[in-house]
């Protein structure tokens, strides 16, 4: 009688333990490798083999890491506050890039995890549950696909890409001074 009841009292307890705690989303983890092309940003170059936060490519699509300087030097403003990602177009970018570079290379296949932040994008929420390419966090940064969408529509960024140059980004601001435009 006495195990009976502390079964019992054991089974009440958990249920009502677990019942009581919040659900947590479990982050989907993918993997992603380095670039095998170069990239450029505004007419840098970047290094993905030694940068921190380099630019990464999950299933066929490059995805752009949106740290508050890349971001800045590409025209847009970045804010995170009560787990929200808010990513705003602005018309004036810094000029001079500021890379995170750290000691010890790059692998070239890493982990990174599907989004579970809120984000928002010039005022319109993402549903990241919803989207082809979603957002990832690699390092801790949100990382954007670069697809039409996000890099042109909502960022206001021109892109190419051949097999010459690689991916070359270029924002309006380096357009109007350079004037180097394929769809402007």
């Amino acid at each position: 009688m006495k195990k009976t009841k502390k079964l019992l009292a054991t089974t009440v307890l958990s249920t009502f333990l677990l019942t009581g705690l919040p659900s947590v989303a479990m982050a989907q983890n993918v993997t992603v490798t380095l670039p095998n092309f170069p990239v450029t940003l505004n007419g840098i170059e970047l290094q993905p083999s030694i940068e921190d936060y380099p630019v990464i490519v999950y299933n066929n699509i490059t995805y752009f890491p949106m740290t508050y300087h890349y971001a800045n030097f590409l025209g847009l403003s970045t804010e995170w506050a009560d787990n929200t990602l808010t990513v705003q177009k602005i018309d004036t970018n810094t000029k001079k890039l500021r890379t995170y570079e750290k000691k010890e290379g790059n692998k070239n296949k890493y982990t990174a995890a599907v989004s579970t932040a809120n984000v928002v994008v010039n005022g319109k929420t993402i549903d990241n549950r919803k989207e082809d390419y979603p957002l990832l966090v690699f390092r801790d940064v949100t990382y954007f696909p670069l697809t039409w969408r996000y890099a042109v529509d909502e960022f206001g960024w021109d892109y190419s890409f051949d097999e010459k140059n690689g991916l070359e980004i270029r924002n309006k601001s380096y357009i109007e001074i350079y004037g180097k435009s394929n769809h402007y």
